[in-house]
């Protein structure tokens, strides 16, 4: 069975500035799939913080870890950079994404990516990326020390795109494999 550590990034929540709607609505999405919600931890847009918070999951024998939040285009948004540099690589532009922002920014006449959405497009350069049909957000997938790790933004609708088009399979293909 795939045991899965919710961790919700993002300075504003700790503040209560916003609800964590998110960890709430995965958690129920998880247990629907068969898979066990171990921990949901919530953090500060802080990279030592999420660096000791991911290493802790892991060691308590998380399969696979979902963060939300952290991956906007503003200098607090430091979860790639601090994701990649806990895998101990760099990070680059994720073309794929480019190409996808710039088909979504031609459909309402603009042709150009702004320097912001520039950042956005950037990953670890060990993880992929999983575009959003419904919005900007996108699903960073990574494997971290035996782990597979889901990065996604922190809107909850783009929470809810993401999830059933990367986590829910990769969810029940890992629960069947458990079963065999």
């Amino acid at each position: 069975m795939p045991l899965v550590e919710i961790l919700s990034i993002g300075t504003e929540l700790i503040l209560g500035r916003i609800a964590d709607t998110n960890a709430q609505w995965l958690a129920q999405q998880i247990e629907q799939v068969g898979s066990c919600v171990r921990q949901v931890t919530t953090m500060r847009d802080d990279p030592d913080e999420i660096t000791v918070v991911i290493h802790e999951a892991i060691e308590r024998g998380a399969t696979h870890i979902i963060t939300t939040g952290g991956l906007g285009p503003t200098p607090d948004d430091r979860t790639v950079d601090t994701v990649a540099a806990m895998a101990g690589c760099g990070t680059v532009t994720d073309e794929g994404l480019i190409a996808h922002f710039l088909q979504r920014l031609r459909r309402s006449g603009q042709n150009k990516i702004s320097d912001h959405m520039g950042k956005v497009a950037i990953i670890p350069e060990v993880a992929t990326a999983g575009p959003n049909a419904n919005g900007w957000g996108h699903c960073i997938i990574m494997t971290y020390r035996g782990v597979e790790l889901f990065i996604l933004p922190g809107p909850p609708r783009e929470v809810r795109a993401l999830y059933p088009v990367y986590i829910e399979p990769a969810l029940r293909e890992a629960g069947r494999r458990s079963n065999l």
